[in-house]
């Protein structure tokens, strides 16, 4: 897959909305006309210095971020810690006055720990979603960007987030594109991450920005076992292969049912269809521990655990952001990050991801 690059017009784009302002808005403030801010959004022209600082002032930023060349980081040697895969990303660490790198190859790539919590719950029943619940803080809230969505990079958000002018964290929950709809209408998360089709016509609804996250292949995910005799769902069928399912309202588990459907098979023959993983990451960890010879999943999920994945559908990824919460300080910090240069070089990073749409507005 080709890799995008980052245009300055979407920069400036990004930022104008983090503010919560129209083009006519931000015309006035800067002293310039909306044709002007309509010229420099489509990248028709280029402002002129003069213009350029008059923007960035009514922005409260500077030209650089605005407009400026993205800075490359100098190069350094560093000791591994543990064995590496070529073109493996990696964390890293200065050990007295050194720095070490961490491999984040299979399971190292996600925390297979418990997450740390900001509260607790007080009551003494289950509650349904949607009621109100009495809580224990274990830690002083800050701002958070609430995300819906079930692709793994969008936990790369975090990093750039905590880098933000201010602070800001992430509280990414990862579910299916149904139950991320559902919880954007209900009002309880600041944007949900959507995948659909490339093919698929771009629909945007009246009331909501949209925003392109990252681009990637689904499909179906071999064990390394048999990888070199699955070219197809068939293969799998015909050799009995165990399946790793995806959950309901799941586009894994649309895409499956669709094949299945196309080959005349009953999907409750396919060993393995009751099971239900809820991420990507999941489906490729349990078939690489051999809990399962094939799923449906991302092709980044299968390459991080280096297994077989034969492609079906082209994906595109977009956060969907309520246009009544703009210029709120989460929706401004998540728009710079999305502007910036430091999530798309992570995205970059992981095999099998196309950064083109990073940050792109929706015309639709």
């Amino acid at each position: 897959m080709t890799t995008g690059n980052h245009r300055v017009d979407e920069r400036f784009r990004l930022a104008r909305l983090a503010r919560g302002l129209s083009q006519g808005a931000m015309a006035d403030m800067a002293g310039v006309t909306r044709q002007s801010i309509s010229g420099i959004e489509s990248g028709r022209w280029s402002p002129s210095l003069e213009v350029a600082l008059a923007l960035a002032a009514a922005l409260g930023t500077n030209v650089e971020d605005l407009f400026g060349a993205t800075p490359e980081l100098p190069a350094l040697d560093a000791r591994l810690a543990a064995p590496a895969l070529a073109s493996a990303r990696l964390l890293l660490s200065e050990i007295d006055g050194a720095p070490v790198a961490f491999p984040l190859v299979g399971d190292y790539g996600f925390v297979p720990g418990f997450r740390p919590a900001l509260a607790h719950a007080t009551s003494t029943q289950a509650e349904a979603a949607g009621s109100l619940i009495a809580t224990q803080p274990i830690a002083t809230l800050r701002p958070s960007v609430a995300v819906a969505g079930c692709d793994p990079a969008l936990a790369l958000l975090a990093g750039p987030l905590e880098r933000h002018r201010p602070p800001t964290g992430l509280v990414w929950w990862a579910c299916n594109n149904t139950a991320g709809h559902r919880l954007l209408e209900a009002g309880t998360v600041h944007a949900a991450a959507v995948h659909r089709r490339a093919s698929e016509q771009q629909r945007r609804p009246e009331e909501h920005e949209v925003v392109g996250f990252a681009a990637w292949r689904e499909g179906l995910v071999v064990s390394s076992e048999h990888a070199g005799s699955v070219h197809c769902l068939a293969d799998a069928l015909e050799l009995g292969l165990r399946l790793v399912n995806r959950e309901p309202g799941s586009e894994a588990r649309r895409l499956l049912d669709e094949a299945l459907g196309a080959l005349g098979a009953e999907p409750t023959t396919l060993p393995g269809y009751g099971t239900a993983c809820g991420a990507h990451l999941l489906v490729a960890s349990s078939i690489a521990a051999g809990l399962g010879d094939i799923g449906v999943a991302s092709e980044p999920a299968a390459l991080a655990y280096g297994l077989g994945f034969l492609p079906w559908q082209e994906e595109i990824c977009e956060l969907h952001i309520p246009r009544s919460l703009l210029g709120t300080q989460e929706i401004r910090a998540l728009l710079d990050v999305l502007a910036g240069s430091e999530l798309p070089a992570q995205l970059a990073a992981i095999a099998g991801y196309d950064t083109g749409p990073c940050g792109k507005v929706s015309e639709a």
